[in-house]
């Protein structure tokens, strides 16, 4: 798709809907959970997406907004549109990080990409339809650039391969050891085997293939007869 035609897409995206401005959704209290989350160090193995969001917001709370910008730039590059919208709408309205507002719109476009994601669609209208012309141009033409490493047919399908590696091994094991029990780094207690792939397979599934398109059902690679380290192993 040539630049023209996918700059006419983010215009249509854009139009969907119209808020007053980006400060519709309001800086006060925007983070005001942040206290309560905690960061399971080990899930960044499995679902780094999530993980690396959680750390953002952790970074953003404390003062640290070089870090943050990094782990929120992390977590986009697993699929977390949460992220992506964090990023724009930081950059565009230059909280915590120097503003930027044609690359915040891009970020913002690429948080819209599914439908469902109703208020990340608003919040992008709105700040679109305040920009100016030649900022609108610049989004674009970023946007054109970030969505060939960013959209969802990329990311996602870069996160379920990290998932069904990661996981592989712990398939195994418990295929070897039915009654083993599995401690997740930063989660408090150790769940059955069973339990716990269980849990992962849930959030997996939330997170990666619901939104993959052409994806249906459910996470689920099954249980390796052998788990082999290939010649030269490609890390997404």
């Amino acid at each position: 798709m040539g630049t023209r035609t996918a700059g006419r897409l983010l215009s249509c995206i854009c139009a969907i809907a119209v808020v007053p401005s980006v400060q519709a959704q309001s800086r006060a209290g925007h983070f005001d959970d942040i206290g309560r989350i905690a960061c399971a160090e080990g899930a960044e193995r499995y679902l780094p997406g999530d993980y690396y969001f959680c750390a953002a917001n952790k970074a953003l709370q404390s003062g640290n907004a070089g870090k943050a910008r990094e782990m929120y730039e992390e977590s986009a590059g697993w699929g977390d549109k949460r992220a992506m919208f964090n990023l724009g709408l930081l950059l565009v309205r230059g909280d915590d990080f120097p503003r930027d507002e044609p690359l915040g719109l891009a970020w913002l476009a690429l948080a819209a990409e599914r439908p469902k994601n109703v208020l990340h669609r608003e919040v992008l209208a709105g700040a679109w339809k305040a920009a100016t012309p030649e900022t609108r141009a610049a989004a674009d033409a970023l946007w054109n650039r970030m969505k060939l490493q960013y959209a969802d047919r990329f990311v996602l399908a870069r996160a379920q391969q990290r998932y069904e590696r990661e996981t592989r091994q712990l398939r195994f094991a418990l295929q070897r050891d039915p009654s083993m029990r599995i401690q997740i780094g930063g989660v408090q207690g150790a769940q059955g085997g069973n339990r716990a792939i269980q849990l992962l397979d849930e959030a997996a599934a939330e997170t990666i293939l619901r939104p993959l398109p052409g994806a249906q059902g459910e996470v689920n690679v099954g249980a390796p007869e052998t788990v082999r380290d290939p010649e030269k192993p490609q890390t997404p």
